[in-house]
């Protein structure tokens, strides 16, 4: 129980400080060669088909069979899940870089599925670019990436 009220209060402070990063300055940090990196665009970097193309690349590509291998089922439940928040940038370009786990998920969940989440979201083929002020520009996108462990019942 204090584990669970422990694990609420730190996505609590981390969702506060989420919100604190997107108060509508969209150039809230920046890459060493001084590129902005926004968070709030004129127009969105959008995956090659919009999001159910993005849907389904991820459903097509992810080992969700990592689920059923790493998540432990709590004893009295049929299942678990395990919730993975990547950060990554997608590039003036298209191209997806500086990939990220959330904190929370690195010290939670099982690595394997950690490295799962990365991989696909690394390896997406090249997006359309975000606009701002008439320009592509980077963007910053977050992906929430959710693995299922179901006990299976054979008769």
């Amino acid at each position: 129980m204090k584990k669970i009220v422990l694990m609420m209060m730190v996505l609590l402070v981390l969702g506060s400080l989420q919100a604190q990063q997107s108060n509508g300055d969209t150039s809230k940090m920046t890459k060493p060669e001084g590129e902005r990196i926004y968070t709030s665009v004129q127009i969105e970097a959008e995956f090659p088909g919009g999001p159910n193309a993005w849907s389904q690349y991820l459903r097509s590509n992810l080992k969700s069979s990592l689920g059923r291998k790493y998540i432990n089922i709590p004893k009295g439940e049929s299942s678990a899940k395990a919730t993975v928040i990547v950060s990554f940038d997608v590039n003036k370009y298209g191209k997806i870089d500086s990939v990220m786990a959330d904190s929370l998920a690195i010290v939670t969940i099982h690595p394997k599925i950690v490295e799962e989440a990365l991989r696909v979201i690394r390896e997406s083929p090249q997006w359309k670019p975000a606009w701002q002020n008439g320009k592509n520009v980077r963007y910053k996108a977050r992906q929430m990436i959710t693995f299922v462990a179901n006990k299976t019942s054979f008769f």
